[in-house]
């Protein structure tokens, strides 16, 4: 035995006396091929994401091509019924004026009188109209009085009324203001329907001509 240093070397024990090395086996974590159980017994695959069998396994009213379907079908139904709508909309509009055009070209009997008294105007039409009235329901005698008391120099008057973008309604010729200087005119109120009507009083000259003497605006509303 040397000594180095002033100090007794250690010697090494026999290699009998020495403990084998053993290699640890440690446990790899599982890859993603593979399908490990965990500590609830669900398997580790299936946490990270659904397989195809999973999808396969839905309710046929939630796979994809089925939502997609109904969507498209709903949409549909949608553009559809809007169409419909409008087209019946049209339709009415279309049966509305298609009857007022019947009843006021039908006569219908009358269930009343109404009077309805308007001064003509002596000079040209009036900016406004003279009158407005709604059109009666069910129809009435509508009794025009006129007072003409300005033209009481002419002793027979001609009546004229216009539809307004319609035509001549009625010419009715030599009437008679009564004792009061009124010009009375009786009208079947399911003969005029809604608009406007403009009535001209003319005068006779001596040969028979006849000439503007009052303008009247009524306006029927529906």
């Amino acid at each position: 035995m040397s000594v180095k240093g002033g100090k007794q070397a250690k010697r090494k024990p026999p290699l009998r006396w020495r403990r084998q090395l053993v290699q640890a086996e440690l446990e790899l974590p599982p890859g993603h091929g593979t399908a490990e159980t965990d500590e609830f017994g669900s398997g580790y695959e299936d946490r990270q994401a659904p397989s195809a069998s999973y999808a396969t396994a839905l309710p046929w009213w939630q796979l994809p091509w089925v939502v997609l379907s109904l969507a498209v079908l709903c949409a549909a139904a949608l553009i559809a019924a809007g169409l419909a709508l409008r087209t019946a909309q049209r339709e009415r509009s279309v049966a509305a004026a298609a009857l007022d055009r019947v009843q006021s070209l039908t006569l219908r009997a009358i269930s009343a009188e109404q009077t309805l008294r308007v001064a003509p105007n002596p000079v040209s039409w009036s900016r406004q109209p003279d009158a407005v009235i709604r059109s009666p329901e069910p129809p009435v005698l509508l009794n025009l009085v006129l007072p003409v008391a300005y033209a009481a120099g002419y002793p027979h008057l001609a009546v004229v009324i216009d539809k307004v973008d319609h035509g001549r309604l009625l010419t009715v010729h030599h009437v008679a203001p009564d004792s009061n200087n009124d010009l009375r005119l009786a009208l079947n109120s399911s003969a005029l329907g809604a608009g406007e009507y403009r009535l001209r009083l003319q005068s006779y000259s001596l040969q028979g001509e006849r000439s503007d003497v009052g303008w009247v605006r009524i306006v029927i509303q529906r």
